[in-house]
């Protein structure tokens, strides 16, 4: 696959972002991939579904500002290099896909119903079943997900396994 033909007029947002896969993942800088180069992109790039282009351009470009939420901090147990960077090993798993979401609402149950909304958006089958949890449908039942919940609030986002109370 010979990407080196493609325009990279600075206004052309897409050949920016080519050019930046091509510096990423054509190791050996010939202007081609090869298939285990290739490999390599579609993997990053299965692995960042879900999460919008915005953030695969941001993976492909370090040197982007990273987008944060109103409620960043009051993600409480979450690696935050992983909701940044989805490129990083068990940054797509459900509970960073979550906090991606939970750092754009304020840590309340009244939160869920669009939190919810916006984890079904993302292709996770995702269902609120008490006041403060949400069962992920990946087989590990409900995810307590409000510190300290009570109508109107709570102390910060979690991720707590039921049978871990």
């Amino acid at each position: 696959m010979n990407l080196s033909s493609t325009s990279n007029s600075a206004g052309d947002a897409i050949s920016q972002l080519i050019a930046k896969v091509m510096d990423k993942y054509d190791g050996d800088k010939d202007g081609q991939l090869t298939k285990a180069e290739f490999g390599s992109f579609l993997t990053g790039l299965i692995g960042g579904a879900g999460v919008g282009a915005g953030a695969l351009a941001k993976a492909a470009d370090p040197t982007s500002a990273v987008s944060t939420g109103a409620y960043r901090s009051k993600l409480a147990g979450f690696a935050h290099n992983k909701i940044d960077d989805p490129t990083i090993r068990d940054a797509m798993t459900s509970k960073y896909i979550a906090a991606r979401i939970f750092q754009d609402y304020p840590p309340m149950p009244e939160s869920l119903p669009a939190v919810v909304d916006r984890l079904k958006a993302q292709g996770i089958n995702a269902t609120q079943t008490d006041f403060d949890k949400i069962d992920f449908g990946d087989g590990y039942g409900p995810i307590d997900v409000i510190q300290g919940a009570y109508p109107g609030g709570g102390v910060a986002w979690q991720w707590l396994p039921v049978g871990e109370q």
